[in-house]
């Protein structure tokens, strides 16, 4: 047996790193790596017909040289994104960080195993008193009851809360979002999902865009369910049946489990 160098017909072997061959049979004088430096051919690549002929074989044989030499590189490759989502991978902010009205509303806010959540839902919280706010209220009450799971295990952390005045009390006009902290209650309340309550919501919390109502998705460790808003359900009855369905079934290996 002998080496013998690639001839042009092994070009595109030579873009992968090979670059001699092991023969079967002794390799003339001129195209061995054995021979003398003298003796060897001005191009080497430009083998006699015999060598040429002995290709074929020989990259048979070699096959597995051309897919070691990426196979370093590949194999890395996932550990690599694994490490570099694991980087990017959002943790729960600790509550000490949160501004003061979150800190606040986190001390009266009760656990529970699934969290609801709508746009006015801040602004419910901090006292306003009016008539849409008693006509959600009294929505959401007939909800729970009808969907009739234990005490505890829903509970209400809003997607946006009041800014506070020069005074320290909320500006219950002007609610601000603040998606990364009301996932860390999400979080530190225990929850295994979030009823979310129309697009103002989905918007204000970063969730996917193109989610509709009726669907229900992943998000930050968490399941999500989207609704319609409260506002939209109260003037459409109709919708009633087909969301109080889809609750039930969603919530069932939830509340379960």
């Amino acid at each position: 047996m002998a080496f013998a160098d690639l001839n042009p017909l092994g070009a595109l072997w030579q873009g992968h790193g090979l670059r001699c061959l092991l023969l079967p049979e002794d390799a003339p004088p001129a195209c061995s790596f054995c021979a003398e430096p003298g003796l060897r051919p001005a191009q080497p690549r430009r083998a006699a017909a015999p060598a040429a002929r002995s290709v074929q074989p020989a990259r048979q044989g070699s096959r597995p040289a051309r897919q070691m030499a990426p196979a370093a590189p590949e194999g890395s490759a996932p550990e690599q994104r694994e490490s570099a989502r694991a980087g990017e991978r959002w943790r729960p902010l600790p509550p000490h960080v949160w501004p003061a009205p979150w800190r606040g509303r986190l001390a009266a806010t009760r656990p529970g195993l699934v969290v609801w959540t709508y746009w006015n839902l801040g602004r419910d919280l901090c006292g306003a008193h009016d008539e849409q706010r008693q006509a959600r209220r009294a929505f959401l009450q007939r909800l729970l009851g009808d969907l009739g799971h234990p005490a505890g295990t829903h509970t209400f952390w809003p997607a946006c809360l009041p800014p506070e005045d020069a005074a320290g009390a909320p500006d219950a006009e002007n609610c601000a979002p603040h998606a990364d902290v009301f996932w860390s209650g999400v979080s530190t309340l225990g929850a295994r999902g979030v009823v979310v309550m129309g697009s103002a919501a989905a918007k204000a919390l970063a969730l996917p865009g193109g989610l509709r109502p009726l669907q229900q998705t992943r998000h930050r460790g968490h399941l999500i369910w989207v609704l319609w808003d409260v506002e939209y359900l109260l003037h459409e009855e109709q919708r009633y049946g087909a969301m109080l369905a889809f609750l039930r079934q969603a919530l069932r290996h939830v509340i379960r489990s």
